[in-house]
């Protein structure tokens, strides 16, 4: 029983999350989201930077 509950659950999720992302696509201009591997170099370089500013704040 639980397990249908757990399905119907997960369903009207995705369905409402699908409903929403083709609601908006049809209504706003949303800009394209870059390559996932641009956004993972970015993403690194970021965290590189915040590593180095926390050990220079650490030496200090």
């Amino acid at each position: 029983m639980g397990c249908v509950f757990s399905l119907i659950k997960t369903s009207v999720i995705f369905g409402a999350g699908l409903y929403t992302g083709v609601y908006v696509a049809q209504n706003y201009k949303i800009d394209k989201v870059e390559d996932p591997k641009v956004l993972f170099e970015r993403a690194q370089a970021y965290l590189k930077d915040k590593l180095a500013e926390a050990s220079d704040k650490k030496d200090k």
